[in-house]
């Protein structure tokens, strides 16, 4: 078969959708998460590893995956097990490629901020913060705002504190917790 056959469908929304399909027991067939046949494998693994919060393994997959193909949404999910592993500055870089190339990924903006945030850099966080603006997620957009504000004047009680105000309104993924 020509590569171009082998090509699945890697937009955001089926990205995005698959661990939807995923809890709902769908044939994988059904949920196409690769670019290519000869990264299915490598992505679905990296995937079910993300879902056994086995961030180690999850790295190592989307790293192996994202030497292959370049995907914004992989870019995107390894910023994100690279955050849960608290590897911040690592995931900082993930998060600013992903933002510096498709500037409206909101996710992207906030991820980017809680890594300023865990580093203790909580001026950047603020600064990274005002970008973001979504009238569709109202808790979030005012959780942001206050702690933009509080940040700006000097009422911010600590980093760690900002960051987990923030993560309390994450809805893409809730936060694992401490053991």
């Amino acid at each position: 078969m020509s590569k171009k056959k082998d090509k699945v469908n890697a937009s955001r929304r089926n990205f995005l959708f698959g661990a939807v399909r995923r809890a709902k027991r769908e044939e994988a067939s059904e949920a196409p998460i690769a670019a290519s046949s000869e990264t299915i494998s490598l992505i679905r693994l990296a995937n079910e590893a993300f879902d056994r919060e086995d961030w180690d393994e999850a790295i190592k997959l989307y790293r192996n995956y994202l030497k292959e193909e370049k995907d914004l949404d992989v870019r995107l999910r390894l910023g994100e097990t690279l955050y849960f592993a608290e590897r911040y500055n690592a995931a900082r870089v993930e998060f600013r490629t992903v933002h510096k190339r498709r500037p409206e990924e909101l996710k992207a903006v906030v991820y980017l901020g809680l890594c300023y945030a865990r580093s203790g850099n909580l001026e950047r966080a603020a600064e990274t913060w005002k970008i973001f603006f979504d009238p569709n997620n109202i808790p979030m957009q005012r959780e942001l705002n206050l702690q933009i504000g509080l940040i700006e004047d000097g009422l911010a009680d600590c980093a760690d504190s900002v960051a987990k105000a923030v993560e309390a309104h994450l809805t893409c993924r809730p936060l694992p917790t401490p053991s």
